[in-house]
């Protein structure tokens, strides 16, 4: 059963299914277009040359026409019972390109012409259209845990939708998923599969898998690339072989087909340059074919990307991946009027109609057929997991221990909030045993709660908060909480709570500062901007301004002697005191593409502010300041300047619970703005500033050092260097250290970094110099940098 159908009955729409064979070969063609004359109804063959057009009246006879590059376009009447169709294409004989010395090659010329035409229609910059969108994952049969006796290559997952797009150049996307389906092992919660027009050869740069690749038709391709024509210039469509002049540039290589008659690009058969860091050193092929609407605009219409890996890891495990992405773009509307609020949501939504499967729309709007093996790969996956024993290949672990991760997975989905609010550890609590969700009783109404309890100090935690949404797309919001918490005065995303269980019970280093807060909030904010994931299927904006009203109650708490890997008889940090009372706080923040528990952007900042005053019934009175932002540079096409800035300032009657700490590496492992040489809480003060810089010089030599089993995927290099200061107010009684107190006043260290070992980590070595008679050199493990 590929999904279920709906139960209404309406008579379906005639379709026309067929085959497009090479007349000499009888081989089947592939991304060949068969369009329906008088229409703009499109469809592109499959792998085995498949298509199917749907009539969109009962006429008594249509005729199809067949294209594809290098062949002869065709034309065939179909009459009303016709419903399979075999279309012969014939090989058209392109003439090579004369041999004529000249200056520079014909396709220079012809490429001028053609990003001329491309930036003659930069006055479109709204249009709409339908999206089809298939994505397949097929695999060896031991990953996949299942044999289907055809081989070693097993269909592992499908996804497919459709989808209304909504464009505004320059670089805003949003897609409406209309209709979904899914392989029975794929939850329809991940189903957000459209890969519509952001990805399109004829823009200046295409984003693959993070990679920004520059393309032949960027206004600088012409100095990119070395361009050389293939084909006669007379013939009205030709071929230019595109290659990249230097290794240091990430762009394609391939051909390309130029309709000389319009200029415009009629399709694309290109490669990442060797330049393009893929993980695991996959293979890509990227194909695009383009549609010229009304002589207006030239628009993507057909796209398919294949890729292939060989995920060798430390010579253990080696599975294969392959990866097919098609789409078909259509009913394009130019100049379309829309709300341009609607990229204030993510940038995939869900429809409610996408929740139940409608056999008529389906049918209605098929563009790319299902293939033999796709269509088995349905009934066979949902017998699969309805029948486990009927898993001929599956192991002892992948029936009884797979379902362990299947469950930890689901608490990162709604409506719970991650394993984390679940089961933690730290010197305070010692095991913390909880839960938590996250859920919408209403469309307008979005509720956050967790409940747990402190083994070792026997304290039950809690909270729960409230937001209401308002606004079409739901920009504005109040909140309301009440919480009794344990809270950090450190910056909890630096060090997070996972990498604390981790820490506290291998060695009892727990890196937090802790204290106990009870109280109430009240707050509302606006936000803009197209949402982004930011764990735990929960989304943001990236920009938004927030103020907000707190009573709170501070205690200090105490760290516990707690089990850890590495023995009882050892010296823990203590946790430092803070300044017990109650505390009336009001408070705002300000944030511009940015984010602090994840970086949504390369250039953003963040400015957080607090005031309290013994006039509100406050024990202190004092201000807080707070801002941190971050800033990319490209220094050469394969280089990268990071540049990260944190600063902050309190001042009057500051409790210890608002002073600052220079955030460090704690037990080998470090986070990216993180102090590597510093030792952990080495520095506090209630003003601070602190700069971080990672130059990043790439692989230096594209493709040298791709090691199997390490790192196919290729290395990179950084410079490091970062520096920082932090002192108390002159009237302040703190005994807490500062940098100011040294005889060196800053603190300052430099290294250099592997980036990319085993795709996801990043090792860093180095030397501190302040604070030292002699260099302290340091070793650190942390996440890579993309």
């Amino acid at each position: 059963m590929i999904a279920q159908e709906a139960t209404s009955q309406v008579v379906k729409p005639r379709a026309v299914r067929g085959v497009v064979l090479d007349s000499a070969t009888l081989e089947p063609i592939r991304f060949a277009t068969v369009r329906l004359e008088g229409t703009t109804r499109g469809a592109m063959t499959t792998q085995g040359g498949g298509f199917v057009i749907v009539m969109p009246d009962r006429r008594d006879s249509a005729t199809l026409i067949a294209s594809m590059v290098g062949y002869r376009t065709t034309r065939i009447i179909v009459g009303a019972a016709d419903t399979a169709v075999r279309i012969r294409l014939s090989e058209r004989a392109l003439r090579t390109a004369a041999v004529v010395v000249t200056a520079e090659d014909p396709a220079y010329r012809i490429m001028r012409k053609v990003v001329q035409r491309k930036n003659g229609q930069d006055s479109i910059r709204r249009y709409t259209y339908m999206l089809y969108t298939k994505f397949v994952a097929t695999t060896d049969t031991i990953t996949a845990s299942r044999s289907t006796g055809r081989g070693d290559s097993t269909v592992f997952s499908i996804l497919e939708s459709y989808s209304k797009g909504y464009v505004a150049r320059p670089d805003r996307y949003f897609n409406e998923i209309i209709q979904r389906r899914q392989t029975a092992n794929i939850p329809p919660q991940a189903n957000f599969v459209a890969f519509g027009t952001n990805l399109n050869a004829f823009d200046d740069e295409v984003s693959i898998l993070n990679e920004s690749i520059l393309t032949p038709f960027s206004e600088t391709g012409l100095d990119v690339y070395d361009l050389r024509l293939t084909s006669d210039e007379q013939d009205s469509i030709v071929s230019i072989d595109v290659r990249p002049r230097s290794d240091q540039r990430k762009a394609f290589e391939g051909t390309i087909w130029i309709d000389t008659r319009t200029f415009h690009p009629v399709e694309v058969r290109l490669a990442p340059s060797k330049a393009v860091n893929l993980p695991f050193d996959a293979k890509l092929t990227y194909r695009q074919t383009f549609i010229e609407l009304d002589g207006k605009a030239v628009m993507p219409e057909a796209l398919s990307i294949m890729t292939t890996l060989q995920a060798d890891v430390l010579f253990v495990i080696s599975p294969r991946l392959d990866v097919t992405i098609e789409t078909f773009c259509y009913d394009y509307e130019l100049g379309a009027d829309f709300d341009d609020g609607i990229f204030d949501q993510r940038r995939v939504e869900i429809l409610p109609s996408a929740f139940e499967f409608d056999t008529t729309y389906w049918s209605a709007n098929e563009r790319i057929p299902l293939r033999e093996e796709e269509r088995r790969a349905y009934e066979e996956i949902a017998i699969a997991l309805e029948n486990p024993d009927s898993l001929a290949s599956a192991t002892f672990i992948d029936r009884f221990l797979g379902p362990i991760p299947q469950y930890l997975a689901r608490l990162g989905r709604r409506p719970f909030t991650g394993f984390e609010d679940v089961v933690r550890y730290n010197r305070i609590h010692g095991v913390y045993l909880g839960a938590g969700t996250r859920f919408r009783p209403d469309t307008a109404v979005e509720v956050y709660g967790t409940a747990g309890y402190g083994t070792s100090n026997n304290v039950l935690y809690g909270q729960i908060h409230t937001s209401l949404f308002t606004g079409r797309f739901q920009n504005w919001r109040l909140d309301v909480g009440a919480y009794d918490r344990l809270e950090r005065r450190d910056d909890p995303w630096v060090v997070r709570t996972p990498a604390i269980t981790f820490t506290t019970l291998l060695a009892g280093n727990d890196y937090g500062d802790y204290y106990q807060s009870r109280g109430v909030s009240l707050g509302f904010g606006y936000s803009w901007g197209q949402m982004r994931f930011i764990r735990n299927d929960f989304y943001e904006r990236p920009s938004t301004i927030d103020v907000w009203v707190r009573h709170e109650r501070h205690r200090s708490v105490e760290g516990l002697p707690v089990f850890t890997l590495a023995g009882r008889n050892r010296e823990y940090r203590r946790n430092p005191g803070i300044d017990d009372g109650d505390y009336t706080m009001v408070g705002g923040r300000v944030h511009v593409m940015y984010h602090p528990q994840r970086t949504i952007s390369r250039t953003g900042f963040g400015l957080q502010w607090e005031v309290s005053d013994t006039s509100l019934g406050s024990a202190r009175r004092y201000l807080w300041l707070h801002g941190s932002g971050i800033a990319r540079m490209r220094t050469l096409p394969l280089w990268t300047l990071d540049v990260g800035l944190r600063a902050g300032y309190a001042t009057g009657d500051v409790p210890g619970q608002r002073f600052f700490s220079l955030e460090s590496s704690v037990s080998g492992l470090s986070a990216a703005n993180a102090f590597r040489g510093m030792g952990v809480k080495e520095f506090y003060g209630d003003r601070y500033v602190a700069l971080t810089m990672a130059h990043n010089f790439g692989e230096l030599v594209p493709g040298l050092l791709r090691i199997p089993n390490i790192a196919s995927f290729g290395l990179e290099f950084l410079l490091t260097g970062s520096v920082a200061w932090s002192a108390f107010e002159a009237n302040a009684t703190s005994q807490l250290p500062t940098t100011a107190q040294t005889a060196d006043r800053w603190y300052y260290e430099t290294g250099l970094a592997v980036n990319r070992i085993l795709l996801f980590f990043r090792l860093d070595v180095g030397a501190r110099f302040s604070q030292r008679d002699r260099p302290g050199f340091y070793v650190t493990l942390g996440a890579a940098t993309f």
